[in-house]
């Protein structure tokens, strides 16, 4: 099983956000679309700066429980991934 501190897991996840939103930016040909994904895109990067910038002891508010939801599911899915890879059965 990998074990990834959570706060790495919270950051990876906001990094995420943004590439996916960036690439929507990219792809929208409706002005409207670009700048409502592009307040987005800064509402993003501005979570993303403010999870980096808490302190190793982690005093911030901490992850949503929606975002904690999901680094549960991106853990089993690695773990998952990683198992058939290896030739193991499926994790529990």
């Amino acid at each position: 099983m990998i074990i990834v501190d959570e706060r790495m897991m919270v950051l990876g996840a906001r990094v995420a956000e943004i590439e996916a939103l960036y690439t929507c930016v990219l792809e929208t040909g409706d002005p409207r679309a670009r700048r409502r994904l592009l307040a987005e895109l800064a509402r993003a990067g501005t979570r993303l700066s403010a999870d980096a910038a808490t302190g190793p002891s982690g005093r911030g508010a901490g992850p949503s429980p929606r975002l904690r939801r999901r680094i549960v599911r991106a853990r089993r899915t690695a773990d998952w991934i990683i198992s058939r890879a290896d030739g193991r059965s499926r994790p529990n």
